[in-house]
């Protein structure tokens, strides 16, 4: 098995502390590791020396090398230009299936915690053993929910299929993007949904073929990155034809068109750290409910995600239901159950040019 750690996104609402020249999978969020250590750590059982691969931006490169010194030159896939998760998966699978025929191939993403990684490695085996007997497959880890969340897409899992070393595979009847908290409860009361953490374990033939059947325009550029794999002109070729590919998510593109999808019911303790309000997932609070990170003062402050730099006190004086995080040059105060909006922030300052410091 072939394993990729996708870090090349820019983790927009985790703004101000994630930024674009250095977004959220390269700070230390939970422990002394970045994310990005973290998902090559976790995955070191799984994966050995040529095995593990690393696809970012062009623009971040150097931090995966800052933060991954051990990583070889030939393991890290770089992408042009921003395409979402469609054209970057279709270049790994592009790229890995040249060097190594058909080769198995476990995507999974750099910011989210797992507090159970030797479980999750054992759930990656499963759908790696799962592939063998079906290789047409696409395999998704789908999370058993802990709470009503709004904030993640879900999957309705049907029936199963089979057993692979006695773990259940179920059918994907559905993908369903973030649902309203009427919608939400039922799915989670229902048991029938799981979390989609948008971690797959598929062989990177299936994925071209699909690619091939749905976007046949993506398929052609990725084709003739893959006549050039191996050759002086692969850089050149990549870099000249990726950025032609359309920008689409690899759901839109090929898992809700596929026929044959299928998950793993993953009991993982996974949180997608996705904004401010989520690191309660992962992180202790007091017994107001809050969360703080440097120098806080808090007099009757309830509910309350505060984080500064150190040598800076942030003084909380009657308040509920707040995340307030400041850092040198941007401060941000938003209520704990709007953080998601924070990419708006992001979408402003990108549209405005005398914001450009702060982007």
């Amino acid at each position: 098995m072939k394993v990729i750690i996708r870090a090349g996104g820019v983790g927009t609402r985790l703004w101000p502390y994630s930024r674009k020249d250095r977004p959220k999978q390269f700070h230390a969020m939970v422990g002394d590791r970045t994310m990005l250590q973290e998902a090559v750590h976790r995955i070191g059982p799984l994966a050995g020396p040529g095995d593990l691969f690393v696809s970012t931006g062009v623009d971040l490169v150097s931090l995966v090398c800052e933060q991954v010194p051990d990583l070889p030159a030939e393991c890290l896939i770089v992408e042009p230009a921003l395409r979402n998760t469609g054209p970057a998966v279709g270049l790994e699978c592009a790229l890995l299936e040249a060097r190594f025929p058909g080769c198995t191939v476990a995507s999974l993403g750099s910011d989210a915690h797992i507090g159970r990684p030797d479980e999750f490695c054992r759930l990656l085996r499963v759908a790696g053993a799962a592939l063998e007997e079906t290789p047409d497959t696409l395999f998704t880890i789908g999370v058993v929910p802990t709470r009503v969340e709004t904030g993640y897409g879900h999957i309705r899992k049907g029936k199963v299929l089979k057993r692979v070393e006695a773990e259940p595979v179920y059918a994907v009847e559905a993908f369903t993007e973030k649902p309203d908290e009427a919608r939400a409860r039922a799915y989670t009361e229902s048991g029938q949904y799981l979390w989609n953490s948008n971690m797959f374990v598929w062989k990177a033939r299936t994925v071209l073929d699909l690619f091939r059947r749905f976007e046949p325009e993506i398929y052609e550029v990725l084709m003739r990155i893959q006549r050039a794999v191996g050759t002086p002109e692969e850089a050149g070729t990549i870099a000249r034809e990726y950025p032609k590919m359309a920008e689409i998510a690899v759901d839109y593109a090929i898992l809700e068109r596929a026929e044959r999808v299928a998950t793993l019911e993953a009991d993982i303790d996974w949180s997608d750290i996705g904004s401010w309000g989520a690191l309660t997932d992962v992180l202790p609070t007091d017994a107001e409910g809050s969360l703080f990170s440097g120098e806080v003062l808090a007099l009757d402050a309830r509910r309350v995600t505060a984080c500064g730099p150190a040598g800076k006190l942030i003084a909380l004086v009657g308040v509920e239901d707040l995340v307030v995080v400041d850092t040198p040059d941007a401060l941000l105060i938003c209520r704990r159950d709007g953080a998601q909006r924070v990419k708006d922030v992001v979408e402003r300052l990108n549209r405005e040019a005398r914001y450009e410091m702060y982007r």
